[in-house]
């Protein structure tokens, strides 16, 4: 008897041994695992959501495959506030591989533009958390983990109103126009409509006007809001001082009012 206990001996140290050296080899080929991310793309939805397209780079050249990948994206504003969250799951990743993982995220502008309004009219940047949970060589579970800083560019960057001008059209009106100007800083064109209210020094709205806007993608706005006011006693020179309120509509997002004042 003592002989068959004395080889079961054996050969429960040879498997720990075997087993311990598995694991001491898969650890040390976690070092040739290299995980990267590319240059985002941008497109718009047929929902009108903004989709920004993250290539997730993965550079096995370890001993072992890599097996359940699961990746996930927390997109945050600059005080912390969770903007968007997705995730990607790939089956396996052979080990001498290298995969790139196109991981989906959408961005709602109206949840930005409500949570997080100074990115419609600021740049600023974007904090992803990006993690990747795996198991490798099929027994060691795996969490990889980075921050990344995305540049955001604001579609109505330095939005201006000027100074209304005026001019007598008969005896009852008088025509006006109002300059409007900004940079569409933004990775996506805009188009929509820009309405405001004139509204004067005694909280009353004068006039109210819109015009449709259309800026590609790093270009320049430059346009008029254009009508008519009654010549009445609150309106009898060629001048006005007040304010105005202004209202931003597109298929992607609704905003406002933003305050300006003029005179």
């Amino acid at each position: 008897m003592n002989v068959p206990i004395k080889m079961l001996g054996i050969a429960t140290t040879i498997f720990w041994i075997i087993l311990v050296g598995f694991i001491a080899s898969a650890a040390y080929s976690m070092k040739d695992l290299n995980f990267g991310i590319g240059e985002p793309q941008f497109t718009t939805t047929s929902n009108q959501d903004l989709t920004l397209t993250l290539p997730l780079h993965i550079d096995n050249r370890g001993y072992y495959s890599l097996k359940g990948i699961n990746l996930t994206t927390v997109f945050t504003d600059a005080e912390g506030t969770e903007i968007s969250r997705a995730s990607t799951f790939m089956a396996a990743i052979p080990h001498n591989e290298n995969v790139t993982i196109l991981h989906n995220v959408t961005l709602g502008m109206d949840n930005i533009a409500e949570r997080a309004n100074q990115y419609l009219f600021n740049d600023g940047n974007l904090t992803c958390a990006v993690t990747a949970r795996l198991n490798f060589a099929e027994i060691l579970p795996t969490q990889l983990a980075t921050n990344v800083t995305f540049p955001w560019g604001a579609p109505f960057y330095n939005f201006k109103v000027g100074q209304p001008k005026l001019k007598s059209v008969d005896l009852t009106h008088l025509s006006f126009t109002v300059p409007l100007s900004f940079e569409n800083h933004a990775a996506f064109d805009l188009a929509g409509n820009i309405r405001a209210k004139l509204i004067d020094r005694h909280d009353e709205v004068v006039v109210e006007s819109q015009t449709a806007v259309n800026a590609l993608k790093y270009s320049s706005y430059n346009g008029n809001l254009e009508g008519s006011i009654p010549l009445t006693s609150a309106v009898s020179g060629t001048s006005l001082s007040g304010h105005f309120e202004v209202y931003f509509s597109t298929p992607m997002f609704e905003y406002g009012p933003v305050v300006i004042p003029y005179g």
